[in-house]
């Protein structure tokens, strides 16, 4: 768990800023009755997001966290390369990265890439809160017309969000507050 270790602390601590929490698998997964594989699949399933970071060496237990996320779970995935030395990259990274950005692949994805930590990010944060928005108007684009039917409610609101960044599990920090009442 060396390789891009500075990276995945920079992502948790740039995640932090919109008080978001970063689960590190290094720092978070602790001393657990349960196998690995349960474990790093079970914070999977409970986040939002998953982030998956990759540069040269070929994890398979990261590329089975990023194909439960993105295929059993349908979770959003972003996912970032960084682009130095990529050369020494191990040819399974390299074939498993080429198809998930197939143009053609339905299941395929955009990845961002990147240098340093710092413009990893800045790039997370970013891209991070362009998928909260646009699921944001998405759900209120699909709901606010079958809600105008209806007399308005209060209602307690707990968000549950969380984002998963390979082996980076950024559980977005539980929130429980209850909605002032409108007085309707």
């Amino acid at each position: 768990m060396t390789e891009l270790a500075e990276e995945r602390h920079a992502v948790q601590a740039a995640l932090k800023k919109y008080n978001m929490y970063g689960w590190l698998w290094e720092d978070d997964a602790g001393d657990r009755i349960e196998p690995i594989q349960s474990t790093f699949l079970s914070e999977v399933a409970a986040c939002d997001i998953y982030i998956g970071l990759f540069w040269l060496e070929y994890g398979p237990y990261t590329i089975e966290e990023f194909e439960h996320a993105h295929k059993n779970m349908g979770k959003p995935c972003l996912i970032y390369e960084k682009c130095i030395d990529t050369h020494q990259r191990e040819p399974l990274l390299d074939e498993f990265l080429a198809h998930i950005q197939q143009v053609n692949n339905p299941n395929g994805l955009t990845v961002c890439r990147f240098e340093t930590s710092k413009q990893l990010a800045k790039r997370v944060q970013r891209d991070v809160m362009s998928l909260l928005i646009r699921t944001f108007r998405g759900f209120h684009q699909k709901t606010l017309p079958q809600l105008m039917q209806f007399e308005p409610i209060t209602s307690s609101l707990t968000p549950s969000k969380n984002v998963v960044v390979n082996t980076v599990n950024i559980n977005i920090s539980q929130t429980n507050k209850t909605l002032p009442d409108s007085g309707r």
